[in-house]
């Protein structure tokens, strides 16, 4: 682990030490959901700094999947034969890891993919980010204060472009399931669907892929906010005001600006209804 970021090397340790140490059977789970564990300290082997980088080593490779209602990030083995999991709510909490077999699944699997298959500079600090990010205090009475003029009738439906962990949700600017986010780095989005389980969708892909396919179209959110680090041209901003009904929000560390541009969407609107109605 380098500077507490997480690569293609501390994967290639975990999968070496998964392989090497003895699992554990949990009994208490035996009628239910049979599976392994390694603990610290009681497997011979496996410290407490072990089962921290595993925990961080699952989160960024992984992705997620349902037990049930509850969805969790996942591992799978390169076999395909076993998948890895831990529970804790921090990664520095982690005590034990559990191993369960990919031949069984329990309820709908519905999970959303985090998959991009695009290997980005946020996937090694994904597990840190929100540590090295905290909100501040009163950051989200502040930002839900700049966006108190661009409100509708009714709550926000969100497109938030280059989400990373989902800052936008954990202010509480929306509902999960009125939110959607676009981020190419699965571990980012891992990272989302952690801590906010029942989002309604996340496109993992790279926003300017996104917008030359179509993939959203004019007027289809209420607000769409844009992470100031993704690099678009004049004519992907454009697309990008098109889509939001009531507003686009750039977000930089300093500062979020709000663009109103429901006057432009209204005015798109009646367009199109004129040119519907000439050509009915």
């Amino acid at each position: 682990m380098i500077e507490n970021r997480i690569v293609k090397g501390d994967l290639d340790w975990w999968l070496e030490l998964a392989a090497t140490r003895e699992w554990t059977f949990a009994k208490t789970y035996a009628e239910s959901a049979p599976h392994h564990y390694v603990v610290q300290d009681r497997t011979p082997g496996v410290a407490h700094e072990d089962m921290v980088r595993a925990a961080r080593v699952i989160h960024t490779f992984g992705s997620p999947g349902k037990y049930y209602s509850l969805t969790k990030i996942y591992l799978v083995s390169p076999d395909g034969r076993y998948r890895w999991w831990t529970e804790d709510r921090h990664f520095t909490d982690a005590t034990l890891v559990n191993r369960a077999t990919t031949e069984r699944c329990y309820g709908i699997q519905n999970a959303p993919s985090t998959v991009s298959g695009i290997k980005t500079p946020y996937d090694e600090v994904a597990t840190t980010w929100d540590v090295e990010h905290p909100v501040s205090s009163g950051e989200a009475q502040n930002v839900k204060d700049l966006l108190a003029g661009a409100r509708g009738k009714y709550p926000p439906h969100v497109l938030d472009v280059g989400c990373g962990t989902g800052r936008v949700l954990d202010l509480g600017l929306v509902a999960p399931d009125r939110y959607a986010g676009v981020d190419s780095s699965q571990a980012m989005l891992n990272m989302l669907i952690r801590k906010h389980p029942k989002v309604e969708a996340v496109y993992p892909m790279d926003a300017r892929d996104a917008l030359a396919a179509g993939t959203f179209t004019p007027g289809q959110f209420d607000w769409v906010f844009l992470d100031g680090a993704v690099e678009l041209d004049a004519q992907q901003r454009s697309q990008v005001e098109q889509i939001a009904r009531l507003a686009v929000i750039t977000v930089n560390p300093e500062v979020w600006t709000v663009l109103n541009v429901a006057e432009a969407s209204v005015n798109r609107t009646l367009a199109l209804a004129e040119e519907m109605r000439a050509g009915s």
